[in-house]
């Protein structure tokens, strides 16, 4: 039993050279811990998918845009939605659900309305997705249950905190958005189909709304069918549909099909997956060149041993054998700790990953599973080939007469050679490009949220306040009240510096709108110009501490029946009348509003609106590459343009959360059946969501870098200090002639400063290319963070390289003579 021989000789030799052996495997572990955690990560989202419809593969249908136009609505409508039910041959089953979050009351309870995710969806939804409910009775023969008018299923999260758990909760009243409803059903804890639903109703087609593109569509494929035949098929529907209704078809130029999970991958997000593929990629390959270069430098020591069992006979494959167990075992060995990092790695990076991503769907999850297991066999026996594979080629080129001549020599000969260099040169340079992406990542979240505003975002309170007309709010007058109360009663309460209503998110956060000027025939509708369009109460501007720099602020008596304003920020000035007065100029905008009212009132803008005042930037400091053509704004008052939709603000001394109860009670006092759309929360929350994923990515990668950092430098410490004393007998020679002690440093420093440029240069041309393909992701190519990136990652590579081989070369300059001539 030779091969148990063998197993024994190579634990003895783990024991004998425990510390290398110790460090080998924490080396690997790291590189081979990262790499699993990220492949639970990337499969738990990328790869998975809702487990309904009995097993069967789903897809989304959607409309696409050739031109890749802005804003791109690639919803389907109820009309289009009729024919794919009809004429889709490939499809099994078809269904389409519509998403918003209502406002849910329970009367008896007397506790204030609570947001939950509502879906509503087509009569035939729950038998296709086949999951029975825990309570109650979905769908019968005759499909009646989900048919009735009023009815409602409910998951079990809002069976437990709205109706406490209560078994007899089918045939309860409940109230969305103020219209009631009756409990049918319960569903199981685990169903949140088709995202992160808790309710779900009957969705009922109207007439006038047939064409509004509003419709998320999912086919269920038929058996054999595959996506491509299917997308065939929707090419060929498509065409039809635009031919009959050129009129709301026209930029939209085909129907396409993606597995249902895709849909939730955003490009962000997919780009932070690649620069996580990318970043484990260069852990693990500086991780296996590491060990790969500490077997070398362990066969070095025993090459005198090796050449003799050689020359007594001793077969090749017989020493082959024995590196390649030792590599073996240094990859079981890094394949258990990395496991057990990635146990403990996975819950941090899960629980970032849900921070930063909290819309992830409910079917997202990493979990260390048998796929993951299986994934850590194949990655282990592919780091022992990349790890053992060159110092076996190694022991079966080297002769046995020149391994015995070579301890009595100079660094010629040594056994660890070139290669071993040259893996070290991999090494500095998958760390130049780690350290860069970094950087450059670091330096990107400075400049993307440096906004430099004109007030503190962590002192005013923001919600999004939707008001129903089936709550009450039927009129314009109701909604002026609700908005004037509101403000009122917030301003009265001790402590509270302001309070007002803003369509942008946190009053700021506005989205850009086509407008055009009175009197500039140069503004062709397909060329208008693009400008921050935001609906706002009279008080906004107190909230923000903004006086008029010229003209005047918004008045009570500037209502529905005056003359219609607006009041614009100096950005807007400087765009459109740079050496100019913009007072009494005329600007519409067109209507911020939804598909459904264009194609019922044929209104696409507001009417000529005349600019009666100017006000500072909120937003003090452009971003590097931008002007003030992108961050002009128009303000408009909410008693011209009336909407239901708006943010409340509110702007208090001390710890702004101790005035979420007072503000949630005066909201409750008059408007008791709804709730905000969104939670509470500081406007600096609000950033730091748009921030999320880059700040997500920026510290996966962080992490990456640092533990590649520790690892190539030890990689580096330890060829140039092995070689260093390889070299004993030739430092002793030169000294004993009259070499100076620097020299002996120079010789070693320069050797490993070699080492260090050669794999500089390659990295840094690898980091300028992903460098430029992450900035394209990202949409932030204006922004100068190149060169510092490079700058700042290149020298902490350089810093902390100069540091790993310095250690060995001061080592080696102090060493004594007498003992470097001594011969083992």
């Amino acid at each position: 039993m030779e091969i148990i021989r063998d197993i024994k000789f190579i634990f003895r030799l783990f024991i004998k050279y425990r510390g290398s052996s110790v460090l080998g495997i924490v080396v690997l572990g790291l590189g081979l811990g990262m790499s699993i955690t990220m492949f639970s990560l990337i499969k738990g989202v990328m790869w998975s998918a809702p487990q309904v419809a009995d097993g069967k593969s789903m897809v989304l249908l959607k409309w696409a845009n050739d031109r890749r136009r802005a804003n791109f609505n690639d919803k389907l409508s109820s009309l289009e939605y009729a024919i794919l039910q009809d004429q889709a041959k490939n499809l099994e089953d078809v269904i389409a659900y519509f998403e918003f979050s209502p406002a849910v009351y329970i009367p008896q309870g007397g506790a204030p309305a609570t947001r939950y995710q509502m879906a509503r969806v087509t009569d035939s939804f729950f038998e296709v997705v086949a999951t029975k409910p825990l309570l109650g009775q979905v769908v019968n023969d005759d499909n009646s249950w989900f048919r009735r008018t009023g009815s409602v299923v409910i998951s079990y999260r809002v069976w437990q905190e709205q109706f406490g758990g209560l078994s007899d909760v089918v045939g309860k009243m409940m109230q969305i958005n103020g219209m009631p409803r009756i409990v049918i059903g319960v569903m199981p804890p685990e169903f949140h189909f088709p995202s992160n639903n808790d309710v779900w109703v009957l969705l009922k087609f109207r007439e006038e709304a047939r064409k509004q593109h509003a419709l998320k569509v999912i086919g269920v494929r038929k058996v054999g069918v595959s996506i491509a035949q299917v997308n065939t098929e929707l090419y060929s529907l498509s065409n039809q549909i635009r031919e009959q209704y050129p009129d709301t078809n026209r930029d939209r130029t085909k129907m396409t099909a993606e597995p249902y999970n895709s849909s939730f991958v955003g490009k962000n997000l997919k780009a932070v997956l690649l620069l996580i593929c990318i970043a484990s990629l260069l852990v693990f390959v500086v991780a296996c060149a590491n060990v790969s270069n500490l077997l070398m430098m362990r066969v070095s020591r025993r090459q005198n041993e090796l050449a003799v069992r050689k020359i007594l006979g001793a077969g090749r494959h017989k020493i082959v054998m024995q590196v390649i167990l030792e590599g073996l075992l240094f990859s079981i060995g890094g394949a258990v700790a990395g496991l057990l990092m990635s146990y403990l790695g996975s819950r941090y990076i899960w629980a970032l990953f849900l921070q930063n991503y909290n819309t992830a769907p409910y079917w997202w999850s990493m979990a260390i599973d048998w796929q993951v297991y299986l994934f850590a066999v194949l990655i282990m026996l592919l780091a022992m080939i990349f790890s053992s594979f060159t110092p076996a080629i190694r022991v079966i080129a080297k002769q046995s007469t020149v391994a015995l001549q070579e301890n009595t020599r100079t660094l010629s000969g040594v056994f660890i050679g070139n290669i071993a260099k040259g893996f070290v040169a991999v090494q500095v340079m998958c760390l130049t490009i780690l350290m860069v992406f970094t950087f450059l990542l670091v330096f990107l979240l400075h400049y993307l949220t440096d906004w430099d505003l004109s007030f503190d975002p962590n002192k005013i309170l923001t919600a999004k306040i939707q008001l129903n007309q089936s709550a009450g709010f039927e009129s314009g007058e109701s909604l002026d009240r609700f908005y004037d109360n509101v403000v009122r009663d917030l301003q009265a309460l001790p402590g509270i510096n302001g309070a007002a209503f803003s369509g942008g998110r946190g009053g700021i956060l506005t989205s850009s709108k086509q407008f055009e000027i009175e009197g500039d025939n140069t503004m062709q509708v397909a060329g208008l110009p693009y400008a921050g369009s935001n609906i706002v109460s009279n008080s906004f501007f107190d909230v923000f501490d903004l006086q008029a720099t010229a003209g005047r602020l918004f008045l009570g008596t500037d209502i529905e029946s005056s003359q219609k304003v607006a009041v614009v920020n100096q950005h807007f000035v400087d765009a459109y009348f740079p050496g100019e007065r913009a007072l009494g100029e005329r600007v519409r905008v067109y209507r911020p509003t939804s598909e459904l009212e264009i194609l019922s009132h044929n209104r696409f803008r507001t009417e000529w609106m005349t600019i009666v005042g100017v006000v500072p930037n909120i937003q003090h400091k452009l971003l590097p590459g931008e002007k003030s053509v992108d961050r002009a704004e128009i303000y408009i008052p909410v008693k011209q343009r009336r909407t239901r939709g708006l943010w409340l603000l509110v702007k208090a001394a001390g710890n702004i959360k101790d005035w979420i109860k007072p503000t949630s009670e005066i909201i409750y006092k008059y408007a008791p059946t709804l709730a905000p759309n969104k939670q509470y929360q500081t406007v600096q929350n609000l950033f730091d969501i748009v921030d999320s994923e880059l700040k997500a990515m920026t510290k996966v990668v962080t992490l990456f870098a640092i533990v590649a950092l520790i690892i190539s430098l030890a990689g580096l410490y330890g060829v140039i200090s092995f070689t260093s004393l390889l070299q004993r007998r030739e430092f002793g020679v030169r000294s004993a002639l009259g070499a100076s002690s620097g020299r002996i440093f120079e010789l070693v420093f320069r050797r490993g400063a070699w080492l260090m440029v050669i794999g500089l240069l390659p990295g840094i041309v690898a980091a300028i290319i992903f460098g430029s393909t992450l900035k394209q992701n990202l949409g932030v190519m204006n922004l100068p963070v190149m060169m510092p990136s490079h700058l700042v990652g290149i020298g902490v590579v350089i810093v902390a390289g100069i540091i790993a081989i310095s250690v060995p070369a001061i080592r080696a300059m102090r060493a004594s003579t007498s003992e470097a001539l001594r011969v083992d």
